[in-house]
């Protein structure tokens, strides 16, 4: 545990030295954008491990970068299928690995630290609704999928 933190702290500082001589690495860093109904550029593919999610919000309504963990063998597709339909998003995922909120033109005050996981699949989304009749963003293309390698 006291790794974890220490490590969390000095991530921007490199390499970290414990007094058992042990060096790790700090995690690394993935920067995602939203814009309105949309995430910027994000890898299809993030090295496996400890890794730093930030999240700016360049649109003009508030946004949200949730990160969640798809149960083995279901795809994206999976996903917004029974989002559409109505059904039990805990039928195809595995973890809510967590969730950053930002208004327009703004960023949250924190970040994500996620150790992920080789070979499972990821998808970074936006629950939100602008009012509450109109459709989730995700609805409205709002997604992102990565598989840590």
């Amino acid at each position: 545990m006291l790794r974890s933190i220490g490590l969390a702290l000095v991530a921007g500082l490199g390499a970290v030295t414990f007094a058992d001589g042990q060096a790790v690495q700090p995690p690394a860093r993935i920067d995602v954008i939203a814009t309105d109904y949309a995430f910027g550029v994000l890898p299809a593919v993030i090295a496996a491990g400890p890794t730093v999610f930030t999240f700016s919000n360049q649109g003009k309504v508030q946004h949200e970068m949730g990160i969640v963990r798809l149960r083995e063998g279901v795809t994206v597709d999976d996903l917004v299928k029974i989002m559409k339909e109505g059904g039990r998003r805990r039928d195809v995922v595995e973890r809510s690995v967590g969730i950053l909120i930002a208004g327009p033109g703004k960023s949250p005050d924190g970040k994500l630290l996620v150790d992920l996981i080789r070979g499972a699949s990821y998808v970074v989304l936006c629950n939100l609704k602008d009012t509450p009749d109109s459709p989730g963003h995700t609805m409205l293309g709002m997604y992102k999928t990565f598989r840590p390698q």
